[in-house]
């Protein structure tokens, strides 16, 4: 049996790597396993809030992100049926490093954080499966697999960080609540001039058929295209159906190369518990929301951070164990009241059908994209991701530029209905 040190951590994507990384720093000893040969490089999440970039700040890699990003200032919701489109500024709120969003490959800003990671001492193993999970009074004790060869690891923690199909999770002793939606969502990564077609890096597109995400990933010109389908249509053809998907967010004959594409479910769900004795989860391990409006990935980074920094405490013998099931706790509450709650109300506004209710949000989004003071709420509403820091001596207690002070009662980024 291998001896992994303090943390053993399990999943590569930004949640598993930035835990890594946030433990190292506090001194523990720290095992990353991921069963994929290297970091996933697929349509995933590719704009970062400020909220993710007030993280990297205080994780020392900021400037080499920005190096391998674009940075935006501007958020475009589009509604094609009515031939409108609003454009919301970032106000002046927190300064120019936070009043704004970054547009980079989430594998480019994770290899950043692997990198810094193992500079700190984590231990990476790539091509390492987990196939069971057990525990003692001391330790979790993870059986892997590599190459068809098994062995056991452990440590005196595990952190499950490997996604919403999480093997961790589904090895505890823990329900994974809430829906799946009767849509999907199709994500591609295509090379198109967009700027020639009226986008700003960021867009939000309202149809009840065509809604959509178009977003700029990075600087040679890489856009993602996201756009919904009825998911009782075969998952396997969604290629076929794509030129026409295509039609109605790009002109018709307009120039694209596409590089990736992946269609997946859409949920709202989250485990009944965070914590197991010593296994817990973070991320998309924990919960798994609808992408819209990036809370899904910024609300699982501050998971990770949050839970580093605790458990740290804990294994420094500053902090008592109950303060993990506080963790849990606290987590799963701005899950389902910010995370989720703004996911689902945006993904209803960018589907919404009723004429009158439409136009209310026309109303709404005429009110955003006219007074800086409310488009305010827009773009400080992620900083509700960050939550009870749970100590205080926590490293992100203060850090949080709103102060915890809550900045408008919209019921998401985008509504102006209140919550």
């Amino acid at each position: 049996m291998e001896d992994c040190g303090d943390v053993l951590i399990v999943g590569a994507g930004p949640v598993g790597v930035f835990s890594a990384l946030a433990l190292a720093q506090t001194g523990a000893k720290v095992t990353l396993i991921e069963a994929g040969a290297d970091i996933m490089n697929s349509p995933r999440n590719g704009v970062l809030l400020p909220t993710s970039i007030l993280i990297f700040q205080e994780l020392g890699i900021l400037p080499e992100v920005d190096a391998l990003g674009v940075t935006g200032r501007s958020l475009a919701v589009h509604v094609p049926g009515y031939g409108e489109k609003f454009v919301l500024q970032y106000p002046e709120m927190f300064g120019p490093v936070l009043d704004r969003q970054l547009h980079v490959g989430q594998h480019l800003f994770t290899a950043v954080g692997l990198e810094h990671a193992k500079r700190a001492g984590v231990n990476v193993l790539f091509d390492t499966a987990l196939v069971a999970q057990r525990q003692t009074d001391e330790h979790a004790i993870a059986e892997v697999e590599t190459n068809g060869t098994r062995r056991e690891l452990h440590a005196k923690w595990l952190i499950g960080a490997d996604g919403g199909g999480s093997t961790v999770r589904k090895l505890m002793n823990v329900t994974f609540d809430g829906f799946t939606w009767p849509n999907r969502f199709v994500a591609n990564n295509i090379y198109c001039d967009f700027d020639q077609y009226d986008y700003e890096p960021a867009n939000f597109i309202c149809d009840p058929v065509y809604g959509g995400v178009v977003a700029l990933l990075s600087k040679d010109g890489l856009w993602r295209v996201t756009y919904q389908e009825d998911a009782s249509l075969p998952v396997e053809t969604f290629m076929e159906r794509l030129p026409e998907r295509f039609d109605h967010i790009i002109p018709k004959g307009a120039s694209y190369t596409i590089d990736s594409s992946s269609p997946y479910a859409l949920n709202q769900r989250a485990a009944s518990s965070l914590r197991e004795g010593r296994i817990l989860l973070a991320g998309d391990a924990a919960h798994v929301t609808n992408p819209n409006g990036g809370m899904g990935m910024t609300g699982g980074i501050w998971d990770a951070m949050i839970l580093s920094d605790v458990l740290g405490a804990v294994i420094r013998g500053e902090a008592d164990e109950a303060i993990l099931d506080a963790y849990s706790k606290e987590r799963l509450r701005v899950f389902w009241d910010v995370a989720s709650a703004s996911a689902v109300e945006n993904k209803k506004m960018q589907e919404r059908s009723d004429p009158a209710e439409r136009e209310a949000d026309l109303a709404g989004f005429r009110a955003l994209a006219a007074n800086p003071e409310m488009s305010k709420v827009t773009f400080a509403y992620p900083f509700r991701l960050i939550g009870d820091t749970l100590r205080p001596g926590s490293r992100w207690a203060g850090v949080d530029p709103t102060r915890g002070t809550q900045i408008g009662t919209s019921a998401s980024q985008l509504s102006t209905s209140q919550a």
